[in-house]
């Protein structure tokens, strides 16, 4: 009996210890609205996943613990870090306050060359996939600046022989590389958006952006959601990348908080990203 009572007061006590496992909310400006794709990770851990259209967000996973800290990162809010449990299920992020670029006017003459860098390719023979299941997973691509010149870039494309999902949706990112080691934080000052609905070559505009890079520099692919009945786990469900012997090394890392991860794979295989851009001599 004593045995038993024991026995009960400790399935008593595992009831009310409260679980952290799953951590849901809203991501939601200074009027309420649910603010789309935010990256939301769990500081120090290799744990994320980005909110979706409506700004609702759903972290399960069972190594979330007390006193774990939630980062919240977007382009045009500042970043919050927030203790878990959470004290409300609505994150209110304030807007970042921007400073405008600025723009050197020269009537100087320059040579101007349009070409594409990074690998084109389009084989099935070779696939490269993202590490992580978890949405804000990033697949990179390094692009070497020759010197004494500038990238103006004008589109990027990346080729899709499997898309698993009825949809999926990617955010392009770039990040400059200095004294050989990657920027966590972005360059481009823009969500660089894209939905993809059937397999093949995807293609993104960044004409209208002003970006330019006179050094080397980083192109992301980020997944950011996805529409499918099927379970994300599914090994029918995933999104495989065209890729190329000696075009490495293999660039990622599972979230937006994480140092980046550069290694060499078999046969220096890398991710076939290409960018058309125009190149000015300086």
């Amino acid at each position: 009996m004593k045995s038993y009572s024991k026995l009960l007061l400790f399935a008593c006590l595992f009831l009310v210890y409260p679980s952290y496992s799953q951590i849901k909310g809203k991501c939601i400006d200074k009027n309420g609205r649910g603010i789309p794709y935010v990256n939301i990770s769990i500081k120090g851990k290799p744990i994320g996943t980005v909110s979706n259209m409506e700004g609702n967000f759903s972290i399960e996973n069972s190594s979330l613990e007390e006193h774990d800290f939630l980062i919240f990162s977007h382009l045009n809010f500042d970043k919050e870090t927030i203790g878990i449990p959470l004290k409300s299920e609505q994150i209110k992020l304030n807007a970042k306050v921007e400073n405008l670029k600025e723009f050197i006017v020269s009537n100087k003459k320059k040579k101007v060359k349009e070409k594409i860098v990074g690998t084109k390719t389009e084989t099935e023979g070779i696939l490269m996939y993202f590490t992580s299941n978890s949405l804000g997973t990033e697949i990179g691509k390094i692009i070497t600046v020759k010197k004494n010149k500038i990238y103006d870039l004008k589109n990027v494309q990346f080729n899709l022989p499997k898309l698993g999902y009825k949809s999926a949706t990617f955010r392009i990112n770039f990040y400059t590389i200095v004294d050989g080691t990657i920027d966590i934080l972005k360059t481009n000052t823009v969500d660089n958006i894209i939905k993809v609905t059937k397999s093949g070559m995807a293609k993104l505009d960044l004409s209208n952006q002003d970006l330019s890079f006179q050094n080397d520099f980083l192109v992301a692919v980020e997944w950011i959601d996805f529409e499918n009945k099927e379970n994300i786990t599914n090994q029918d469900n995933a999104i495989k990348f065209s890729a190329a012997v000696f075009s490495g090394p293999y660039i990622s890392r599972d979230n937006i908080n994480l140092k980046w991860n550069n290694e060499k794979v078999t046969l220096n295989v890398g991710p076939g990203i290409h960018l058309k851009v125009k190149e000015y001599s300086k």
